[in-house]
């Protein structure tokens, strides 16, 4: 029995931590803080498909209103889950705005390096990734807020 942090578990395309005869068993995620929200967002060509590109967000709000902290990691724009720091640091300590999700979301392009194939170019999945990006910010923010 052994636990591994999301960090160290996906390894690449397709590829995780878990050795021969391992089996994932369990998927452990501590208690929101309050005043936190968190949203998800995929494109995909057709309902049910592997998504072109996707973002999951959890953020963090201080009693000012300002963001305390931003997990946002995107998936589809490299070999496994991709952590986007930039944006979650662009976000530090700014209260949630148009303008301050503007900012984060063109951050967004410091993190990634998506690939082209069949189904999109790099170009396109970048411009969605920040598209995403945008909307899972703020669903994220106006849960926060509710809290």
């Amino acid at each position: 029995k052994r636990s591994i942090a999301a960090e160290d578990f996906f390894r690449g395309l397709f590829a995780t931590a878990l050795l021969p005869g391992e089996l994932l068993t369990a998927i452990e995620l501590p208690p929101q803080a309050a005043r936190s929200g968190w949203a998800f967002e995929e494109m995909s060509r057709r309902h049910g498909d592997y998504a072109l590109v996707g973002v999951a967000v959890l953020v963090t709000l201080g009693e000012n209103r300002r963001c305390l902290a931003a997990r946002v990691v995107l998936f589809s724009v490299g070999e496994g889950p991709v952590l986007a720091a930039s944006v979650g640091n662009a976000l530090q300590g700014q209260q949630p705005s148009p303008d301050a999700i503007a900012r984060a979301v063109a951050a967004v392009q410091n993190d990634i390096d998506p690939p082209s194939d069949i189904h999109a170019s790099a170009a396109y999945r970048r411009q969605l990734a920040q598209v995403l990006t945008g909307r899972a910010l703020t669903g994220a923010f106006t849960r926060a807020e509710a809290r």
